[in-house]
């Protein structure tokens, strides 16, 4: 079945799941430990320092995600994956001649997230660049998803080996390497996916219908808003994302100090703790594959995020560092559940014409929402202690979707009963 499978990909599909590996792996290889922890562990920065950190880190996200989208269309693959790895490589070798201080780190965290956020467009938008068919790109986004789970694995791995030997801020030297080393595959895959943006094809195979509309003028970033709020799944997607997303927003600036102050271990152990969500989130990823087809809608999304919640609460809720494996596995497997699901629905319900703008909607909203908590993050942690933050926000994680299917349960139900009148309306 695997040979079938790869026979019917798409050519291209293994170069782009290269450079995508490449990109990603730095990612999660050092940002974590190369700045969260060199905030925690070697300048022993205030809550408040690695909040701000966070909140830089997803805020730059956001805009690089927004200008690689932007610079893909209008300039091309070409000059996107110019500009994504290098920013990523130049990030990275700045970082390094400047020394671990509270200013540098907080400039990398934008710039890095930057660079970060420019490198999404090779997950969201470089598949319909090798292909138009439905299957296909069904196939393509399913190896890279399998390939980005891979690198969540192995690269806070690698990431706690570097700073178990070496100063945490040499994790982005691995990063700009790796950048760099991607650029062989990036050769592969312009050849072909070409270099000229999509909208300058006149017709051509890699650039489909739906593509050619959204470059032009009669649709806007409004559309997509409209979209989300006028279908009641949208709606209620983007509501019980939003509401988990911000319970999740606890976590980044508290997640090292329960490391270092209740779970009492060294910083090597948040590589290794983020590695355990990996392993989980690759076999939920596969497990998602076995959804029964009149399970995927809302109500089971829905459980699984009150899932992560309860994996969230194992994970934090003790001193045990045994108890936080097992949670990260746990929580890893719910997560990698969740994603397919939540892309799924989305692709079902949304106008096909505005299925791009909708996900950005989307996306800045879960964001966005994640950010929100870290101004209050470091004012609960002074009245109820880290821990105490983080179980009531994992209480919120569990409790949202809980009592969203309690509140909303006959819209629910007339929704999965609507499913298919829904879809002919998308």
């Amino acid at each position: 079945m695997g040979l079938s499978l790869s026979k019917k990909l798409p050519r291209g599909t293994a170069a782009l799941a290269a450079v995508r590996f490449f990109h990603y792996l730095g990612v999660q290889a050092s940002y974590f430990i190369g700045i969260i922890g060199v905030l925690t562990y070697e300048l022993g920065a205030t809550t408040a320092v690695i909040a701000l950190a966070v909140g830089l880190f997803n805020l730059f996200i956001i805009i690089g995600n927004a200008a690689g989208g932007s610079l893909l269309d209008r300039r091309g693959p070409a000059v996107h994956t110019v500009v994504a790895l290098g920013a990523t490589a130049a990030s990275c070798a700045a970082y390094q001649l400047v020394g671990a201080q509270v200013p540098t780190v907080l400039g990398m965290s934008a710039g890095f997230g930057f660079a970060t956020g420019l490198g999404f467009t090779f997950l969201s938008s470089y598949p319909a660049y090798l292909t138009s068919d439905t299957d296909g790109l069904k196939r393509v986004n399913a190896l890279l998803s399998v390939v980005s789970n891979v690198a969540v694995v192995a690269g806070p791995a690698i990431g706690g080996l570097i700073a178990a030997v070496l100063p945490a801020q040499r994790v982005f030297v691995f990063s700009g390497v790796l950048a760099v080393l991607a650029v062989a595959p990036t050769v592969l895959l312009l050849r072909r996916v070409g270099c000229e943006p999509a909208a300058e094809r006149h017709g051509a195979a890699a650039c489909s219908a739906w593509e050619r509309e959204a470059t032009g003028d009669a649709d806007t970033f409004a559309d997509s808003v409209r979209a989300v709020f006028s279908i009641p799944s949208l709606a209620l997607l983007f509501l019980v994302g939003v509401l988990a997303y911000a319970g999740y927003g606890a976590f980044d600036p508290l997640e090292s100090l329960y490391y270092r102050d209740v779970l009492r271990v060294e910083i090597s152990w948040m590589g290794w703790l983020s590695s355990a969500a990996g392993v989980g989130s690759v076999a939920g990823a596969v497990l998602a594959m076995r959804v029964p087809h009149r399970s995927v809608n809302v109500r089971t999304l829905m459980l699984l995020i009150a899932a992560e919640g309860a994996a969230c609460m194992l994970y934090v809720g003790t001193p045990f560092v045994g108890c936080a494996i097992a949670g990260q596995v746990l929580l890893g497997a719910a997560f990698g559940m969740v994603t397919p699901l939540q892309n799924t629905l989305v692709q079902m319900h949304a106008p096909l014409r505005l299925l791009g703008r909708v996900n950005t909607v989307m996306n800045a909203g879960f964001n966005g929402a994640g950010v929100i908590p870290l101004f209050a993050a470091p004012v609960l942690a002074s009245m109820f202690g880290v821990q105490g933050v983080l179980v009531g926000a994992s209480c919120v994680v569990l409790g949202v979707p809980l009592a969203v299917l309690i509140a909303r349960r006959a819209q629910i139900e007339r929704l999965i009963l609507d499913e298919s009148a829904h879809e002919s309306v998308s």
